[in-house]
């Protein structure tokens, strides 16, 4: 852990990753980058997904299918904040405002923040990105990347000044 609030660096600093053996066994092992880049796709992957599912749901649910339309600009924003989410976990990016590689810890207010902080970016990177498809694709496509990509990097800032509130 880190010395700074709210965030998680030990997967930034160290090439070790929890692994599964099997049968409920488990523990860490020491992986390549190619195999710590796949560990921290799957672990922001699953992450982002299931915090996100409020939002996922409502633009399935809600909105047709349209050639740069929501749901395009939707999955476009999905996808980069997952990237630029495992960058950030695995060190290899620095998040915006801040000199703290690493992730956010898993603290119960964290957790809170994220579920309305995801459902927004995507939400906003969907629309607007579905609002901006009516003039050209390639602006819808451009800013549902630039939206999530930013509101991804954004974010361990953000969860840094959350965690410094007493609640």
């Amino acid at each position: 852990m880190s010395n700074v609030p709210g965030r998680d660096t030990e997967a930034a600093e160290s090439s070790r990753r929890w692994t599964w053996g099997g049968h409920g066994t488990g523990g860490f092992t020491e992986k390549d980058s190619y195999g710590q880049f796949i560990d921290d796709v799957v672990f922001v992957f699953a992450e982002l997904s299931v915090l996100s599912l409020p939002a996922l749901y409502h633009v399935l649910t809600t909105t047709g299918i349209s050639y740069g339309g929501i749901k395009g600009s939707t999955m476009i924003a999905w996808m980069a904040m997952v990237l630029v989410g495992a960058l950030l976990r695995g060190g290899w990016l620095k998040p915006l405002g801040s000199d703290v590689r690493g992730w956010v810890s898993l603290t119960p207010e964290l957790v809170a923040f994220r579920l309305g902080y995801y459902n927004l970016v995507l939400l906003v990177a969907g629309y607007g990105g579905g609002f901006l498809g009516s003039v050209t694709p390639l602006l819808s496509a451009s800013f549902s990347l630039l939206v999530g990509a930013v509101g991804i990097a954004a974010f361990p800032r953000l969860a840094e000044l959350v965690a410094q509130v007493e609640f």
